[in-house]
């Protein structure tokens, strides 16, 4: 009877420990597959975040892409219109706005009515370049008398769909750079460097280095400034010396082939 009873509590223990064991194992392969879902469901999250990502990167390309034509674009439009309209100015066939005469006349009438300096005028050269840096370009006409030594300069500005035109001595336009940036000057130590700025009605000048005398009781005195500030006469030899290294703007003699040539987007 004893020995019944051990052998029957041995086999309940050793069945009871072989649940214990198999459902230990059911929980730890439970826990491996949840596991190895969870990862698998991380990976395909996370690859579908990077699709998203590289999506939206193209998105971005294609906008920035759409919108660098489309200024593009606006760019070339606008600069055939300014183009045509200095064209028909040139040609005569349109008026431009003077803004030392303070009305709209056709250019041969500008050249002709000697309101200016009392002098009639004529065109001898001309040339095309971006003065202000907006990518639209402006045209200065050289300006001359009888003998054909300029005497000014006629700088034509398109603005508002208009084109307006801008008076300037000859000395206060020299060396002109395709950049813009030109050297003007009042007497042998007085000169000026800087850039046009245009309103609808005048211009102002945007300096950034000039050279001022001032006479004293024995001597003359000559001061330098860049953007303004005072600097030594070797920094501003070395800032005209960069300056004179520019490359210079091409003058064109003024004649109907170099007005279409000239005066064409190609």
């Amino acid at each position: 009877m004893n020995k019944s009873f051990k052998l029957y509590k041995y086999k309940k223990t050793l069945i009871l420990s072989t649940l214990v064991t198999i459902l230990i194992a059911s929980f730890s392969i439970v826990m491996i597959i949840n596991q190895q879902s969870k990862t698998k469901q991380n990976k395909i999250l996370a690859t579908k975040q990077e699709n998203i990502r590289k999506l939206a990167d193209e998105k971005a390309v294609t906008a920035a892409k759409v919108s660098q034509l489309a200024n593009k674009s606006s760019e070339k439009n606008k600069n055939y219109l300014a183009l045509e309209a200095y064209k028909k100015v040139l040609q005569n066939k349109a008026e431009f706005f003077s803004t030392d005469n303070k009305r709209n006349v056709y250019l041969n009438d500008f050249l002709t009515n000697e309101e200016i300096f009392g002098a009639i005028f004529k065109v001898t050269h001309f040339t095309v370049l971006d003065m202000v840096g907006d990518k639209v370009p402006e045209v200065v006409l050289e300006l001359s008398v009888g003998n054909n030594n300029p005497i000014c300069y006629e700088v034509l500005h398109y603005m508002n769909g208009a084109v307006h035109g801008y008076n300037i001595v000859y000395r206060g336009l020299e060396r002109l750079k395709t950049d813009g940036t030109f050297w003007g000057s009042s007497g042998a130590a007085d000169n000026k460097c800087g850039k046009l700025k245009f309103s609808s009605k005048a211009y102002e000048t945007d300096i950034l280095g000039y050279s001022q005398s001032s006479q004293g009781d024995a001597n003359l005195t000559i001061s330098y400034f860049i953007n303004n500030k005072p600097v030594t006469e070797e920094s501003f030899n070395s800032f005209s010396k960069k300056q004179d290294g520019k490359k210079d703007v091409v003058w064109h003699e003024f004649s109907e082939k170099n007005i279409a040539t000239e005066l064409s987007l190609n």
